[in-house]
């Protein structure tokens, strides 16, 4: 315990000999960690996001107008055998003509001189789960497509597509990105370290001279990065949570009628403790790094 005292005085010590130096180092790792969250953020709520879409996602059969009642109802029985399908609600054109006016709102004066026999009937089909993928559904759509009876089948599958396609795309990009912000933030913490050693040189060779092992030299400086890589991150975040204060009252995305809008939402706990950890491995390894390069002992 005594020795764990004795570094950690030792490393507090060369940081405040060094404040300029140390300062930078943290407010620099502060700037990295801060964009790593925002990108985490991003992520997090576009996950919610698609999780919110999967959830309210629902085929839309449009049946024909010569649709018989014994096709609807074979429809129905291909539908209600599928593991996918959750609920099957039939709208018939009133209905479909009420629902239209209702989503249109203010606007719905302009379907005053329509009938009801402008819409298509239609089977609504709920999920059973938001666990579906939408490989599944589309294999149901698709099995669909060819029965007797039926016009068109909907599930948004082109807006849909993209935006998945969208999020695996800025998943990759994001990872892209934060692996060459980690990086950057190993090699300020190195050349922190390499000052920091340089600095030292002739208090090492006297601790050298008078028996302390390797072990004993390098872990004040491995206190040191752990320090000022881990005060860096919890810096990042903070100011990640200044910005999301900021900007939660000025963003919301609507899901569109029904289904409400999407606030953000901050990080989960243990995403922000796993960060604030990271910072603190992150500077250990500069630190490792930095003596295997220039603390031959």
């Amino acid at each position: 315990m005594s020795k764990i005292v004795y570094f950690s005085m030792q490393a507090f010590r060369h940081i405040r000999r060094n404040t300029v130096v140390a300062g930078v180092t943290v407010g620099t790792v502060a700037i990295v960690f801060l964009l790593l969250c925002v990108l985490a953020l991003v992520g997090y709520n576009l996950d919610r996001l698609g999780e919110r879409l999967k959830a309210g996602l629902y085929l839309v059969v449009y049946l024909e107008d010569e649709a018989t009642e014994q096709e609807i109802q074979e429809i129905k029985s291909t539908l209600e055998s599928s593991e996918v399908v959750g609920s099957i609600r039939f709208i018939d054109k009133k209905q479909a003509l009420e629902i239209f006016k209702k989503r249109l709102g203010a606007q719905a004066t302009l379907l005053n001189e329509v009938g009801p026999d402008t819409l298509p009937s239609s089977l609504e089909v709920k999920l059973s789960s938001s666990e579906h993928s939408t490989k599944s559904i589309e294999a149901l759509a698709q099995k669909l497509v060819s029965h007797p009876g039926i016009e068109q089948v909907q599930y948004g599958q082109a807006w849909l597509g993209r935006f998945f396609n969208f999020m695996d795309f800025s998943r990759l990009i994001a990872l892209l990105i934060g692996a060459l912000l980690v990086f950057a933030t190993l090699m300020i913490v190195s050349n922190t370290i390499r000052l920091s050693v340089y600095a030292r040189t002739d208090e090492i060779h006297i601790l050298k001279l008078v028996g302390a092992t390797d072990n004993f030299v390098k872990a004040p400086f491995y206190i040191e990065g752990v320090v000022l890589g881990g005060l860096g991150a919890l810096l990042g975040i903070g100011g990640a949570w200044l910005l999301f204060i900021l900007a939660r009252p000025l963003v919301t995305i609507p899901l569109g009628p029904g289904s409400g809008d999407l606030n953000l939402e901050f990080l989960p706990i243990s995403s922000v403790a796993i960060s604030a950890a990271g910072g603190a491995v992150v500077g250990m390894f500069g630190t490792l790094a930095s003596l295997g390069r220039h603390l031959r002992i």
